[in-house]
């Protein structure tokens, strides 16, 4: 798919230097180059990337060690004691089980009933593992919030992919127009040439009687019509410029206008093609839309979650052991080895929380099921409609050429006619307008052909191929 993208760029790159600010020739490609490297909503897309791996190293956080540290003198009472705690605890993704270990030390006076917080003179040293059996085996909401860190990074990513097809497609657009102004203006002033090279000639042949007087009134009028639609073909082609500047922007990410001196002579020669067929544009958009997959992976965040709900209604049962050993000189009968086993077990009896989450994250998944849906069918219907366009401009094209071909044969027979005396200067400037209208819808329907064509590109996400 990405030879089928330069189709129509690759005729446009002979004028593009690496590092060129203004070149000769304004191509598509250095549009569409700086527009993906300083337009401002995809700098603001970007961020979103940003933001999304901000939130996965967030969400990696959950598996962070903790070190706990818990100290507690007595030092007024009945017994003066120390107590020295400190922790450490690992979670891990493997079965939701969590490591810890630690050391602690006790000195001083102790009653009778708190022996066992009395420890050897170097401490006791411990280590131990918690794993859950039955709820928090499968997934737990560490895990679970980290497949969904992970997905929304692949998310933005296709936030990015989006914004890049639409600001694509728009960039072209803009630059469609502005070549589009500049054929306008063109047009205007090469009629308005012809008229004003035709003006000395015929004061000359009213000056010898060959003419009358109203026919160099009218050519005068003709001069003046031309040069208000030159004007107002100005102003075109600088609001197109004005546009187009949003998307070309210079190396500090400023707009620039571009010239007139810049605009291409005519439209690309080689006109864009679209060798697939319909069937295969559809199953080209169905893969590549960033849409479709960005919303495929919306439902498998909803499926993550939908899965860590469920598991929540289960029975909270949990085992533990954990191992002890006393160091240093201690007390007689002072227990040196330590071996526990330990089973906990948590049922929440309603189970309301885990059951709104898992209807709520059960509604979502099937609206995201809907939504993809009609998103389908809009991709269809955009493919077929784009494909409508294209061939319709094609068909548009070939009869505009035609009639531009007609027109200008006829335009150049009446002036000759009009220099034989066989015409007046009414009939001429009928052909002379019919001429130049003819040359701006041929014009016209290029410019729909090629902006067609940034559609075609836009629908089938051929951009990112």
């Amino acid at each position: 798919m990405g030879k089928l993208v330069l189709v129509v760029l690759g005729f446009w790159l002979p004028c593009f230097a690496s590092g060129q600010s203004e070149p000769r020739t304004l191509t598509l490609a250095h549009v569409l180059m700086a527009a993906e490297e300083a337009f401002p909503t995809l700098l603001a897309v970007e961020q979103r990337r940003l933001a999304a791996e901000g939130e996965l190293t967030t969400a990696e956080g959950g598996f962070d060690t903790v070190v706990k540290s818990q100290n507690r003198w007595s030092i007024i009472g009945l017994y003066e004691n120390q107590n020295y705690d400190v922790g450490v605890e690992q979670p891990t993704a493997l079965w939701g089980a969590r490591f810890f270990g630690g050391w602690r030390r006790g000195a001083g006076d102790f009653p009778v009933y708190d022996g066992k917080t009395v420890t050897g003179t170097d401490g006791e040293m411990r280590v131990g593992v918690s794993v859950p059996l039955w709820r928090d085996r499968s997934i737990d909401r560490r895990r679970a919030t980290l497949q969904q860190a992970e997905l929304g990074q692949l998310i933005a990513g296709h936030d990015v992919d989006l914004a890049k097809l639409d600001v694509r497609r728009q960039a072209s657009y803009r630059y469609w127009d502005w070549i589009l102004a500049g054929q306008r203006l063109a047009i205007t002033e090469r009629l308005l040439l012809v008229a004003e090279q035709r003006d000395s000639g015929i004061r000359e042949r009213v000056a010898a009687g060959d003419l009358p007087e109203f026919e160099a009134l009218d050519n005068q009028r003709a001069i003046i019509e031309r040069r208000e639609r030159k004007v107002a073909a100005q102003r075109w082609l600088e609001q197109a410029a004005i546009q187009l500047s949003l998307y070309w922007r210079g190396r500090d990410g400023e707009p620039q206008m571009p010239k007139p001196e810049q605009l291409p002579l005519d439209f690309p020669e080689h006109l864009p093609q679209f060798p697939l067929t319909y069937s295969e544009a559809l199953e080209t958009a169905m893969a590549n839309r960033p849409e479709l997959q960005r919303i495929g992976l919306q439902s498998k965040q909803m499926d993550t979650e939908l899965e860590l709900q469920k598991n929540q209604m289960n029975p909270g049962v949990e085992m533990a052991v954990m191992g002890a050993q006393d160091f240093g000189s201690g007390k007689p009968g002072l227990n040196r080895n330590e071996f526990y086993l330990g089973l906990n077990l948590d049922v929440p009896l309603q189970q309301r929380v885990a059951t709104g989450r898992s209807q709520a994250a059960g509604a979502n998944l099937q609206r995201l099921k809907w939504e993809r849906t009609f998103l389908e069918d809009r991709i269809a219907a955009e493919t077929q409609d784009v494909f409508s366009a294209l061939t319709a401009a094609q068909q548009r094209l070939e009869l505009t050429k035609k009639q531009r071909q007609a027109a200008k044969l006829l335009e150049e027979g009446e002036r000759s006619r009009f220099d034989l005396g066989e015409s007046n200067l009414l009939f001429v400037n009928l052909r002379e307008l019919a001429s130049g209208d003819a040359e701006l819808m041929a014009a016209e329907v290029t410019n729909t052909l090629f902006r067609a064509y940034a559609d075609y590109q836009a629908v089938l996400a051929l951009e990112g191929q």
